[in-house]
Order: C-alpha cells, then sequence, then structure tokens
C-alpha cells in the first residue's frame, strides 16, 4: 500500500514539475476553490530563477565569456527519467537567465539537473549536485570546437580472430581519444564523419550496436559520426568482419587516417566450437609492433597474444601482423575440379570426331579418366571426415566432378555401342 503510494505521488509530483508556472497557479486556485487545499508535496513545490554564466577557454588557455546567441539548456530528471527542458540563449556578456526552475524537498531526493551547452555543432553537457535558488548561478566552461584530428587517437583495444569456413572471423573493439585542447566535431568532417577503413580484403563489417546513431558499417569501411570532448569518456566503437584466405598464412594489414594504438590481439590454441580437431594459430609481428606470448585462461584455454607495449603508429602507417596455422586446404582438389572442367570443356568442342577411321578418345581413355575421378571424389569424402576439408567446399566440388562423371558414362556407353 506504501509502495502503491508513494509511487501515486512521485507520478503527481513529475507531471507537476513540468507544469508552467501559470498552469501551477491554475492547480492551486483549483484546489482552493475546491476547499480540499493541495497535498503536501505539491504545496512545497517552488521555482527558482537561475543564471548559466558559460565561458569558452581560447588557444592560449585564458577563458572569456561566450557572447551572444549561444544555447544554454537546463534538463529536469526526476527517477532517472527526463521531465522537461528548459532553453535560454545568452546575452552579450555570455549569461543565460532561467525562469521557474522547479524544486521540491518531498521528492528532491529522486530529482537531478544538469546544464546543456550548444555550441559550434556540439552539445556539452554538465551534470550538478544540489537545489536551486532564488538568484543562484551556475558557471561552466566549453573548450573550442574544431574538425582537426591532430588530437585524436585510434586505441585497438581488443582484436580476436578465429578461422571458420575459409575465412577469419574478427572481433575488432576501438576507442577514440582526444588528447588534445578542443572538442573535435568529427561529424562535421567531408563525408558526414571520420573514416575508418577495414583492413585489406575484409568483407561484410557488422556494428554490434546498430542503434547507435553515431556508428555506421559502409561497404567494407566504419564511420564515427560523433563529437569527441578533451579528456572526456573515449567513444567506443565495436565491430565484427571476415577476412577470406586461401593459405595457411594470412598476413592482416589495416592503414587508418589517424595515429593509432596496439592493445591486445588475439588467437586461439585450443579446439573450436563446432570444429572436428583444433587448428592452433600463431602470430607474429611486423616491425617490431609489439610482442607475443602465450596465455592459460582460468578455465583452461589458450591462446597467443601480441601486445603493443605503447607502440604508436602515424596516420596511414599500417598495423601489419601474421597469422599462421590457418586450416587451408590441399590445392590438389582445386586443380583436379580444373582439369575435369577443362575435360568437359575438350569434350564439348572436339566431340567424337574421328580422323583416318581412328576414333579421337577411345574407351580406355575415358574409363581411365572415370576411375580418377571417383578415387578423387573417395579421397575427398575422408579429408571431409577427417575435419581438413569444409562441407561446403566439398559439397560443390562434388557437384562438379560428379556431373563430369555422368557425362563419362554417356560417352563411354555411345562409345561401346558403335
Amino acid at each position: 500500500m506504501m509502495r502503491a503510494l508513494w509511487v501515486s505521488m512521485m507520478t503527481v509530483a513529475v507531471a507537476t514539475i513540468g507544469l508552467s508556472g501559470t498552469a501551477l497557479a491554475q492547480v492551486e486556485a483549483a484546489a482552493a476553490a475546491g476547499g480540499g487545499g493541495l497535498p503536501p508535496f505539491l504545496a512545497k513545490m517552488k521555482r527558482h530563477d537561475g543564471l548559466v554564466k558559460v565561458s569558452r577557454k581560447g588557444a592560449d588557455g585564458a577563458a572569456a565569456p561566450v557572447g551572444a546567441g549561444v544555447e544554454v539548456g537546463i534538463s529536469v530528471l526526476a527517477g532517472g527519467a527526463k521531465v522537461r527542458d528548459y532553453w535560454v540563449a545568452t546575452g552579450d556578456n555570455g549569461e543565460a537567465l532561467f525562469r521557474g526552475i522547479p524544486s521540491n524537498p518531498e521528492v528532491q531526493g529522486s530529482m537531478r539537473y544538469q546544464v546543456m551547452v550548444d555550441s559550434g555543432g556540439v552539445r556539452f553537457p554538465f551534470a550538478f549536485n544540489g537545489v536551486p535558488g532564488e538568484g543562484s548561478s551556475i558557471e561552466v566552461e566549453v573548450p573550442e570546437v574544431t574538425t582537426d584530428t591532430q588530437g585524436v587517437v585510434l586505441v585497438h583495444d581488443f582484436i580476436e580472430m578465429f578461422p571458420d569456413e575459409e575465412a577469419l572471423v574478427v572481433r575488432h573493439q576501438m576507442s577514440l581519444l582526444n588528447e588534445g585542447s578542443s572538442a573535435v566535431n568529427l561529424g562535421a568532417l567531408p563525408g558526414g564523419g571520420l573514416k575508418l577503413p577495414c583492413p585489406a580484403g575484409a568483407k561484410h563489417p557488422s556494428v554490434h550496436d546498430e542503434h547507435d546513431p553515431l556508428v555506421e558499417a559502409l561497404g567494407t569501411d566504419v564511420w564515427y559520426r560523433g563529437a569527441l570532448l578533451p579528456g572526456g569518456t573515449p567513444a567506443q566503437i565495436s565491430v565484427v568482419y571476415t577476412v577470406p584466405y586461401d593459405t595457411s598464412t594470412f598476413e592482416f594489414v589495416q592503414r587508418l587516417p589517424i595515429p593509432s594504438r596496439i592493445g591486445v590481439i588475439v588467437v586461439p590454441r585450443d579446439k573450436q566450437k563446432g570444429h572436428r580437431q583444433a587448428f592452433p594459430l600463431t602470430l607474429q609481428t611486423r616491425g617490431g609492433l609489439g610482442s607475443v606470448s602465450e596465455t592459460k585462461t582460468d578455465g583452461d584455454r589458450t591462446f597467443q597474444v601480441l601486445r603493443g607495449e605503447g607502440v604508436t603508429l602515424g596516420p596511414d602507417e599500417p598495423l601489419q601482423f601474421v597469422v599462421s596455422g590457418l586450416p587451408s586446404g590441399s590445392r590438389t582438389p582445386r586443380f583436379l575440379l580444373l582439369a575435369a572442367m577443362l575435360g568437359i570443356l575438350a569434350w564439348v568442342v572436339f566431340g567424337f570426331r574421328s580422323r583416318g577411321g581412328e576414333q579421337r578418345l577411345s574407351r580406355a581413355h575415358l574409363v581411365i579418366e572415370r576411375d580418377r575421378l571417383i578415387r578423387t571424389l573417395a579421397r575427398m569424402r575422408k579429408a571431409t571426415e577427417r575435419g581438413k576439408l569444409s562441407k561446403n567446399r566439398f559439397e560443390k566440388e562434388q557437384e562438379a566432378i560428379t556431373a563430369r562423371l555422368v557425362s563419362l558414362y554417356r560417352a563411354i556407353d555411345r562409345v561401346e555401342k558403335q
């Protein structure tokens, strides 16, 4: 019962906070006319005028008023939910006067306030504690806003790779830091954001949070469209993509338009879920970028780890390392498939033409090719069962070889009937 009463009181209080001064007066007048008076928490509702002074720090480090026309807001939150925003433009002295900001001792413990300043296309939030008081003032300072990315650094926090169906699956987590003194509005760059190309050969990138309006995957690039505050919280970007390979060794190469640092790069040494056998991968550095070690988790899983050890790469300087031990299948089935396709082409072009009464292709030649393809199909089936050839590749090559076998059987029948 008490819980239901408190929820009801909070609902009425939140609704009342959003009323204008005139509307609140009307509520009070209606309650007085009814003779019932106001509930205690409504009777204690107060409104205050407050001043927000906004300054901006220049290149020399000195702060000065922002001047007229800068939009300043105060957001009132109750129980974690936004109740109402109040917006005022600054005058020539960089001050914004707010009227009627609410407070209420009955529910003040659940109320919070936030100041917002819109400057240079960037919204700067400032949370403050306490209760608004009559004639109180708040001073906030905003930095200069630029599109110069000189102070922006990307950190490769975590790169994890494992093999799957002729491609490396890569989980790549990055952070964008602003180590400069100005706010950087990356959304104002040409193209509408900071373009972060995926590694060479990468396909189908997808961002972890598809509902994040600041991060987007387009083609083989990831775009960040937000702003970075100096010394603020890093912007997190998490993306998954695949990189096809056709040999047991793959060289990872990624070039970015801004400086970057290497965090941790991980490959597994144990059998992965869904694999028939273990494919222990290894890492090798390029150009002295970090060092490689082996580590075990609490669950006895083993990984090779490459750590950057504070190395910073310049713009367009590649993050480069080698992954070895990939389960690349033998090239023999591919060559056999190519040979079979060439054989089909030769049969279509030349058919069974005779020269001087002799057959172009004898029955013995057809039988030899038939038996060879049957043996190849059996070897591929065993390789698939041992996990050395993927099921997907086996089915594709089996289809081509079977088609050739059908043609051979028909050709043998025709020769025998002659």
